[in-house]
């Protein structure tokens, strides 16, 4: 006999509804009700959709070429969601977090305020918002109720480092590499993606490399497989020269120190940890560009790449004029980037905000805001209960680094990073009843 569960009244209604699940059967459970059993678990379809969605992060911005963007492995990913909620709603829509509805929340008053504040630039601001909307919030609710199955958290992690390994060969080997600023600086990127956006990929896997090789439930043959995928990802960071993916893949190694019931005995960790930090520190003296770019950070000399410090008495500037509700999403950027990078400005070429809060107040103001800040605050909370689970302090290591970094050198609203780690604070946190908002009646 296995435990069993009353998972309505877990979530405070009464019911006969029973679940029971055999913890070695693969996290598939069972529902038993009056006369009838009717299965729960995640099928082909599901397993499709979540696998590939985290295998294939690195890839988001790959299209077909001749298809102007409208046909790539986000559209695939979103035809697998959708066959994936069609035939299993009981899995993929069952639960809805109360952080993801106030984060919801905030992209419709996004496009509310876009709509009255800034309609001359639809073009601008209607893409990302239609991102969020459509293609991240899905995502990160689908991720968060198929992460309630405990066999997904594990299985997901090891498809999201296979996936950026697999990115971090491409990019060793030069297959699809781009240099950045002509090679002045010695980095370079992966299919034609942003620098910093691809480095922040590179250093999250990192941490959940070290995490994979933490867990108790961590196979020995897997254990050792942490090590080259590890060195793989660290020299492709290195590569792209990205301070931020440095600074995420750091602290979130620092949060994952103390003891927790998910991981291995401290004598173990440490070891593990230490030759980790030798592997990521090798890789950086090897390619010493991420550590070039922190020195000019230190030097007296403020250099046209170091104008983000310009950018905060702009962006303040910009807030004031309009405190309450903003001056409208993407209409803050023509005057940054006039005042901050005025070069940027001759070429016809915009900047966004480096800075989550201050992007949040130019925007939407005070009420963009909170809205935004209660949602975020809520997932920090499950990913700080989270550590009594199964994950450990992984979640916490994932989403404090980058509030952290939000707070100074960026802005990770659009990112699917931020809702990765937003997905699995919520769905690990423990127990369930702190996060869930609502049950919905899905059949």
């Amino acid at each position: 006999m296995y435990p069993t569960q009353n998972i309505e009244m877990e979530y405070g209604q009464a019911s006969t509804t029973v679940l029971s699940a055999d913890p070695k059967s693969l996290g598939e459970p069972r529902i038993s009700g009056a006369g009838k059993v009717e299965l729960v678990c995640p099928n082909g379809w599901v397993q499709s959709a979540f696998y590939f969605s985290l295998l294939a992060i690195p890839f988001f911005q790959l299209y077909l070429p001749g298809t102007g963007e409208r046909l790539g492995v986000k559209r695939v990913i979103q035809g697998l969601m959708l066959a994936a909620i069609v035939s299993r709603p009981r899995v993929c829509l069952r639960l809805l977090p109360v952080a993801l509805c106030w984060l919801f929340a905030y992209c419709c008053l996004r496009i509310i305020f876009g709509l009255w504040l800034a309609p001359q630039y639809w073009a601008l601001w209607w893409p990302n918002s239609l991102e969020l909307l459509q293609f991240l919030l899905p995502w990160t609710w689908l991720l968060f109720n198929v992460l309630h199955y405990p066999r997904f958290r594990e299985g997901g992690l090891w498809a999201f480092v296979a996936g950026v390994s697999l990115c971090a060969a491409l990019h060793i080997v030069g297959i699809g590499v781009t240099e950045v600023d002509n090679g002045a600086e010695g980095r370079s990127t992966v299919f034609e993606q942003n620098a910093n956006e691809i480095g922040e990929t590179y250093g999250v896997a990192l941490v959940a490399l070290v995490a994979l090789g933490l867990f108790r439930e961590t196979k020995q043959a897997l254990r050792v497989l942490v090590f080259p995928l590890a060195l793989l990802t660290a020299i492709a960071l290195a590569k792209t020269g990205s301070r931020t993916g440095a600074l995420l893949s750091t602290v979130g190694i620092v949060v994952l120190l103390p003891q927790t019931r998910a991981f291995l005995p401290r004598i173990k960790r440490y070891v593990i940890l230490l030759l980790v930090a030798l592997v990521f520190a090798g890789a950086m003296y090897q390619i010493p560009t991420v550590l070039k770019r922190f020195s000019s950070v230190a030097s007296s000399d403020v250099t046209q790449e170091e104008a983000r410090a310009r950018m905060v008495p702009v962006l303040w500037e910009i807030f004031l004029r309009s405190p309450v509700y903003g001056s409208g999403p993407e209409q803050y950027q023509f005057e940054l980037t006039r005042r901050a990078m005025p070069y940027l400005a001759d070429k016809q070429q915009l900047i966004s905000a480096h800075n989550l809060p201050l992007f949040l107040l130019a925007e939407m103001g005070v009420i963009g805001f909170l809205i935004f800040a209660v949602g975020l605050g809520k997932a920090l909370a499950a990913a700080w209960h989270s550590r009594l689970g199964s994950c450990g302090l992984l979640p916490l290591a994932w989403l404090l680094p980058m509030t952290i970094a939000g707070l100074t050198i960026s802005c990770p609203v659009f990112s699917p990073l931020l809702w990765l780690a937003i997905a699995y604070a919520l769905a690990c946190a423990d127990p369930i009843r702190r996060q869930v908002g609502f049950r919905l009646g899905v059949q």
